[in-house]
């Protein structure tokens, strides 16, 4: 049985101190934009004793820096957990819409969600603030 973890959550302020400095030359002379920086994995472990691989924990944060999550985009292991925090100072959800997933979460408040779907890629949003660009992308693997 074999055993890994990946990075703790990543705050807003390192992944933007992450971006590349500069754009790099090809060897024919021509200039590359820069890299776009990675993104930002979520907590996770995983016993992927069953094959399956995946992670079956994941932490995120609601209203990190505003209206956004952190991180943005996840994987998680079908059946997994989330822990997802409001650490803002306004109400905020995390909302998988049309699959049952809504969780209301007060300032400071905490949920714990089973992601029970099939795997593939879901968007989740916070409802309140979904206008103002609160999205992100869950993967969920087999």
């Amino acid at each position: 049985m074999k055993r890994f973890g990946l990075a703790a959550v990543v705050a807003l302020s390192v992944v933007a101190s992450a971006c590349s400095s500069g754009a790099t030359a090809s060897s024919g002379g021509t200039t590359q934009p820069p890299s776009p920086p990675p993104s930002p994995t979520a907590t996770q472990t995983a016993d992927s004793g069953g094959g399956t691989g995946g992670a079956t924990t994941a932490k995120v944060q609601a209203g990190a820096g505003g209206f956004v999550f952190s991180p943005t985009a996840f994987s998680i292991a079908q059946g997994g957990v989330v822990t997802v925090k409001n650490v803002g100072t306004l109400t905020h959800t995390f909302t998988i819409q049309g699959h049952g997933i809504d969780e209301s979460l007060s300032p400071g408040s905490s949920a714990k969600v089973t992601i029970d779907l099939p795997p593939g890629t879901y968007p989740f949003v916070c409802t309140i603030h979904q206008s103002q660009g609160m999205t992100g992308t869950l993967t969920v693997t087999g």
